[in-house]
């Protein structure tokens, strides 16, 4: 934020210690360059910190501020100028394989724990606008990882637009389920009611959308353009509601869950037999079980369980949780993306979902952005002789 760049500081200068703030330039002279000199804000800094001193520092009060000089080792800029100068994928690329793979795993379980804590963040924004309510919260979570990537921020909208509390009082009546995912995200808007069963969809849909005041989404949001059809937001969406039917799936079953299986087994799914030969509302197809695939459910472990399981843990004061859900990413297998792929040609290998994760996490906030000063890595590259 504005003002000095480090705040509260302790700094002993002989015998005496000062309290205040600390400022960092590259040159003593760029305090005058940046305005601090005549900036109030800065008066009570009680140190300079500097590469170079070409200029004394006095504040907008006349006091004069004390200097350290500390130069920096000019093979430690060349090497950072070169890592921000490298146009590879990431900066580091040419020095991955001179590195020791004991720091680099360290570093990587670091990401692990991060890219958690960062979930955990924004799972505790949604818990303040739900008012607390963690089941709430892990049906928006579901819903949105139900878009397996292409169709999350439609499937987040839907959830969003369709409370829980009306989903909780129809989670007895699997057709009712089906009805008010497929009405409210538009599929059943304009269909022949030749089809008897999307005719008692439609009937369905009407009584709860009148009873409770809903209003569907324009199925246009959605995207089914080379998507396979297993993948169809309608599929998504019939699967969706068979899972919380009865509550087949919630968050306080997934807590006292002990192992992947246990959770493997909560997303076997039946959806109701029309959808056998069907992929859409109103349009046959060639029979074929519409149940949840293996690689689909362990996307649904990795992006929605074992993120809200760590967070409960996390805001819950419970370490335990937080272990067991690392733990669960650890017995999966690594996702595959283009990300992985890249690592991977670079001599990166993800043995596991954590690892892939913090891999990810790893190149979207750090590689990508440049950020080798905040990153392990970055700093035994830079120290590497």
């Amino acid at each position: 934020d504005a003002g000095p760049d480090f705040f509260n500081a302790k700094v002993r200068i002989g015998d005496t210690l000062w309290a205040g703030n600390v400022e960092i330039h590259n040159k003593s002279s760029d305090w005058i360059k940046h305005g601090h000199h005549q900036d109030k804000n800065y008066d009570n800094v009680i140190l300079h910190v500097v590469n170079q001193h070409d200029s004394e520092t006095v504040a907008a009060s006349g006091n004069k501020i004390p200097v350290w000089i500390m130069p920096i080792n000019q093979s430690v800029c060349a090497k950072y100028q070169e890592l921000q100068a490298n146009t590879s994928w990431i900066p580091c690329a040419p020095h991955l394989e001179k590195l020791s793979s004991f720091e680099t795993q360290n570093w990587i379980e670091r990401m692990m724990v991060e890219k958690m804590e960062q979930k955990t963040e924004a799972i505790s924004q949604l818990l303040t606008q739900t008012k607390n309510d963690w089941e709430e919260v892990f049906y928006v979570l579901l819903s949105r990882n139900f878009g397996f990537g292409i169709n999350n921020e439609a499937c987040e909208m839907m959830a969003r637009n369709t409370p829980w509390r009306i989903l909780l009082k129809n989670i007895d009546n699997r057709m009712r389920l089906e009805a008010i995912l497929l009405g409210q995200a538009g599929f059943l808007d304009e269909l022949l009611t030749e089809d008897d069963f999307i005719s008692s969809l439609q009937k369905e849909y009407r009584y709860v959308a009148h009873k409770y005041g809903l209003k569907p989404m324009y199925s246009h949001q959605w995207k089914f353009l080379r998507l396979r059809p297993s993948n169809f937001p309608t599929v998504r969406l019939v699967q969706l509601a068979n899972l919380l039917h009865k509550g087949k799936i919630s968050l306080s079953r997934i807590i006292e869950a002990n192992n992947i299986k246990e959770l493997t087994g909560m997303l076997d799914v039946k959806p109701s037999p029309y959808w056998l030969t069907h992929y859409r509302p109103g349009a046959a197809s060639p029979e074929k079980d519409k149940n949840i695939g293996q690689n689909s459910r362990e996307l649904i472990i990795i992006n929605t369980i074992a993120p809200i399981t760590f967070a409960y843990g996390k805001l819950r004061g419970n370490e335990n949780l937080c272990q067991k859900a690392i733990e669960w990413l650890e017995k999966l297998k690594p996702e595959q993306n283009s990300i992985i792929d890249h690592w991977l040609a670079h001599g990166m290998q993800a043995l596991n979902a954590a690892q892939s994760q913090a891999l990810v996490h790893l190149e979207r906030n750090y590689c990508r952005h440049k950020r080798c000063l905040h990153c392990r890595i970055g700093h035994l590259v830079l120290s590497s002789s």
